[in-house]
């Protein structure tokens, strides 16, 4: 993603952090908005595995409400594993999660791990084709959502100290919705491309189950490839 598209994102969510710290700070209810627009935004940067679960629909088909299931999964999964770190910062370690901070690097390596797993089981299902799917898109949205990251944190903990109980679980709940929005965009968009793709080609090629095997080996191939250089970036 180009510099300047990461300054831009980077600005707006800061704008919308300090909204939302002055709304919660208030009681007001516009934080939930904020709070979904925050969670919508943030999905949009780097780190979320989005490109690992392109890379999966595009090589298994899914339909629209496995899709949909994948990203509140993923999403949820984040935003408690998220707020379950700061939980142990704060109570265990003693240590105030920082916005400008790096993640977790434990959740970051599991995480990872688990999105590289995705992509081997697809790698073994391209070769000896299985009529379920359900564990490769259990690896891979646990893999996503297990990637905490400081903001997700941070306003995690902000929510926590400065509402109630009811306001913290609506946090939550708003910015879940907001990452799955975004994530869910994404595995729709991949959904609906294999679908139109497979249709179009399945019209001029023979052998179109030999081609979708070999369509699934390639994006399984993509995912550990993903998965593997992102996880030496982020832990350089």
């Amino acid at each position: 993603m180009p510099d300047w598209i990461l300054l831009e994102l980077a600005q707006m969510q800061g704008a919308i952090v300090r909204s939302l710290a002055a709304e919660l700070r208030a009681g007001g209810l516009g934080g939930l908005a904020l709070a979904f627009a925050l969670g919508a935004l943030h999905a949009l940067t780097p780190g979320h595995g989005k490109a690992a679960l392109a890379a999966y629909f595009l090589g298994n088909y899914g339909n629209i409400s496995t899709g949909v299931r994948v990203a509140l999964a993923a999403a949820l999964l984040h935003v408690v594993s998220g707020f379950c770190v700061f939980l142990v910062l704060t109570f265990v370690i003693g240590q105030s999660p920082s916005i400008s901070g790096r993640g977790t690097p434990w959740f970051t390596v599991f995480g990872y791990g688990l999105i590289i797993f995705a992509g081997v089981i697809m790698l073994w299902q391209s070769i000896r084709p299985s009529r379920s799917h359900d564990h490769g898109t259990g690896t891979i949205t646990a893999g996503i959502g297990l990637l905490p990251c400081p903001l997700t944190i941070s306003v995690l903990g902000f929510a926590w100290i400065q509402g109630t109980a009811a306001m913290v679980a609506l946090v939550l709940v708003a910015l879940t919705l907001g990452i799955a929005t975004t994530i869910g965009l994404v595995a729709l968009a991949a959904i609906l491309s294999r679908c139109f793709v497979g249709k179009a080609l399945g019209n001029y090629v023979s052998g179109f189950e030999r081609w979708g095997r070999i369509f699934q080996g390639t994006a399984g191939a993509a995912i550990i490839a993903i998965g593997l250089y992102t996880l030496t970036y982020v832990l350089r």
